[in-house]
């Protein structure tokens, strides 16, 4: 073998642990049933005891329950024409309500504790994100105007 891949292989390896040997694996899928890009003023942010029923668009995660450690997000953009995003923030109850600026139609995540974020994600694409997470509740929302208060969020609980 040349040098060059005898010192290359360590490098690679240690590049694939984070997302290769992760702990837990959660299958992330979002999706609308609006097929426009605004999903509407619903009001179904977090902590509204809003209907769900009524929501647009949806953050779907397959388990919600997971052990702590390294947890892979696999996250696939079911939408036919949307780009849409996945954030993930620690969160202390599922009650609490997020500060969200109606001006821009999103929620201000600088005042959210955010671990990571999968961006523009193109429809019918998938991407992956590979976190470290302590026991607590996380939040995985979009962000892109006006998915959130059509109720793209969902709550995964580490255990």
């Amino acid at each position: 073998m040349k040098k060059t891949t005898l010192l290359a292989l360590p490098l690679a390896l240690a590049m694939m642990s984070a997302t290769a040997w992760a702990d837990s694996l959660v299958r992330v899928t979002l999706i609308d049933k609006t097929g426009a890009a605004d999903g509407g003023n619903l009001r179904l942010g977090m902590g509204m005891n809003a209907d769900m029923s009524k929501a647009k668009m949806a953050v779907n995660a397959n388990p919600n329950h997971v052990k702590r450690g390294a947890v892979r997000f696999d996250v696939t953009n079911l939408a036919s024409a949307i780009v849409h995003e996945v954030i993930v923030a620690q969160i202390s109850s599922e009650d609490q309500m997020l500060p969200y600026d109606e001006s821009r139609a999103k929620v201000d995540a600088e005042q959210l504790f955010t671990l990571g974020s999968v961006n523009e994600i193109a429809p019918n694409k998938s991407v992956s994100l590979t976190l470290n997470l302590n026991p607590g509740k996380y939040l995985l929302y979009c962000n892109i105007a006006g998915h959130y208060m059509a109720g793209m969020w969902t709550v995964v609980d580490v255990q």
